[in-house]
């Protein structure tokens, strides 16, 4: 049999009672390790909740462990944090102007989405929460390269757009500085005829 027929069969049959496992046995190591992970494929999710400014860091500290927590029972990882910082609010939320942001990328079973939700609505410091389901088959290390692409990138564009405005500042600089030293020459030829 085939490797992609065997990886086939364990991707979308019902394998209870086929005799699967006699024939996973027979099949070569690489096969065998394939079909593994094919079933050890996780969804991956993304959750960004906002907090009041005003929590101080050992509080949130606390309540990123309690997540971490939650994605490990799941048999979850996670596979990105990020603390965006504080910043301005579209719109105040229970009379709050400012928030501070956190971003999680995570994989996990079941309802793990559920339970962080569960989480972050019973802290009293979170303001509002966005949990989205990247993708069903979701590879996070494909992400993390991804990732580090897009942000070599920005910061190649960010770098090269820094590069133009010093070229434009330099022009600038060196337009008034000719009007200036030209300006004078034409004040002094006019006072230099009467």
């Amino acid at each position: 049999m085939s490797g992609l027929r065997l990886f086939n069969l364990a991707r979308g049959i019902s394998l209870a009672g086929s005799g699967f496992p006699a024939i996973i046995a027979e099949a070569p190591a690489s096969i065998r390790k394939a079909l593994q992970m094919a079933k050890t494929v996780l969804a991956g999710y993304e959750t960004t909740f906002i907090t009041r400014p005003e929590m101080t860091d050992d509080q949130l500290r606390a309540l990123q462990e309690k997540l971490k927590e939650v994605v490990g029972q799941y048999k979850g990882a996670l596979v990105s944090e990020e603390d965006w910082g504080t910043r301005k609010l579209a719109y105040k939320i229970e009379k709050e102007s400012r928030g501070r942001y956190t971003h999680y990328v995570y994989t996990g079973t079941g309802n793990v989405v559920s339970e962080m939700e569960r989480n972050l609505r019973l802290n009293e410091h979170v303001l509002r929460f966005l949990s989205v389901n990247v993708a069903e088959e979701f590879n996070g290390e494909e992400y993390a390269k991804r990732k580090d692409t897009l942000k070599a990138q920005a910061k190649k564009r960010e770098e090269e757009r820094e590069a133009r405005r010093e070229e434009r500042a330099a022009e600038r600089r060196r337009f008034e500085a000719e009007e200036r030293g030209g300006g004078d020459d034409h004040s002094d030829s006019s006072s230099s005829e009467e």
